[in-house]
């Protein structure tokens, strides 16, 4: 869990973080030293508490956020009845935050269940499948080496251009829509409108897109 909560730290703005399970207990925490154990552990109890009494008057919160002069404290609710508290700065863009957030929520609870991070599961093939494996491999490897020695520095500044919208998960979200690209289109330098609106479908955020085709201007191609 800890990587899981040090990809949130290292978003812009984001001080610290934490998840506080159904058992009142501390499941992980990346918060700063100036956060003692019993603090945090207060913290948890209060967002707790506000969600319960929030169900007892059958509101059924998501999300919490509370505004500080010097601080803003996002919690998210889990399965479970789990929460992943969040510390940032005010101006912190809260776009970005719940945008990662929800990409890495699966994978938290499951390293709470588990208490490892779940490897990604290879399709089951019948075995008419695996006795076709080999021709079908020999025809999907060609899509990275259709990338030109051209076109790779353009798709770094593109994907350095969306990291600047999105933080650190612009590289897997980068990789699933190149692979996407390629089966759609030819890479080349003349498609990269295209790349740029499958990215953009894959942030799925007004704020954060804008930000993203504004930095995506400054590219040289």
């Amino acid at each position: 869990m800890d990587s899981l909560l040090q990809e949130i730290n290292m978003l812009p703005g984001v001080l610290g973080c934490f998840v506080y399970n159904g058992k009142q207990q501390i499941a992980g925490s990346k918060m700063p030293p100036i956060f003692k154990e019993n603090s945090i552990q207060s913290i948890g109890n209060l967002l707790a508490r506000t969600l319960q009494m929030g169900s007892m008057a059958q509101l059924n919160f998501k999300d919490i956020e509370i505004k500080y002069n010097e601080s803003l404290l996002l919690a998210n609710l889990l399965a479970n009845d789990a929460l992943l508290i969040i510390i940032c700065e005010p101006t912190t863009n809260q776009s970005l935050v719940k945008m990662t957030t929800g990409m890495l929520a699966k994978d938290i609870e499951t390293s709470m269940s588990t208490g490892s991070i779940p490897a990604p599961r290879k399709p089951q093939q019948t075995s008419a499948e695996s006795n076709d494996n080999a021709p079908q491999q020999r025809e999907q490897a060609p899509a990275e080496a259709e990338i030109s020695a051209e076109l790779a520095p353009v798709l770094e500044q593109v994907k350095d251009a969306l990291a600047l919208a999105i933080g650190p998960i612009a590289a897997p979200v980068m990789k699933d829509s190149i692979e996407l690209w390629v089966t759609q289109h030819k890479p080349s330098i003349a498609n990269i409108p295209a790349l740029a609106k499958i990215l953009c479908e894959e942030i799925a955020d007004v704020d954060l897109e804008e930000d993203f085709m504004a930095e995506l201007k400054n590219i040289n191609t």
